[in-house]
């Protein structure tokens, strides 16, 4: 919307110019007083074009401002999110690290626990077989026995 303002101020001033000058050149007035009135009018177109860039001077250091500023906002909020991340990216890690540890200690234990379980169930398989044997071997020595007596009864 500015920019079509400026445009227009800019067309209005460079029209007016235009008719002031074409009307004194079409005015009947002497060659003196009409270059003395062009002269005017060209320093009036002047005074007025050196008033605008003095404004667009001032309006490009305002913008520049705002854009140091921004910049500088900018700066700030970048360097403030990396800490905060950098912050939970630590404690993150931190917090991996200790369950790792947890669960390291976890399956030790496991471990442990599965080791003595299987010397149990291994103690157990030792006595059943010594049972059996001797089972086995009671009465192996019994049908000796009685094929003996069978033998001798013979």
């Amino acid at each position: 919307m500015t920019k079509n303002k400026g445009g227009f101020v800019l067309g209005a001033i460079i029209g007016g110019a235009a008719a002031a000058i074409t009307a004194l050149l079409f005015a009947p007035k002497p060659g003196k007083e009409l270059r003395d009135e062009i002269t005017e009018e060209v320093n009036n177109l002047l005074d007025t074009a050196r008033d605008y860039a003095d404004i667009a001077v001032e309006k490009g250091n305002e913008f520049m401002d705002v854009a140091k500023e921004t910049t500088e906002d900018i700066k700030i909020n970048l360097k403030d999110t990396t800490s905060s991340i950098k912050t939970q990216f630590s404690e993150t890690t931190k917090h991996v690290g200790d369950d790792l540890k947890k669960a390291k200690d976890d399956i030790k234990e496991k471990a442990a626990d599965v080791k003595e379980f299987a010397s149990v169930i291994a103690e157990e398989g030792k006595e059943e077989a010594a049972a059996v044997t001797e089972e086995k071997k009671s009465a192996v020595e019994e049908k000796i026995e009685e094929l003996k007596d069978s033998v001798e009864d013979l």
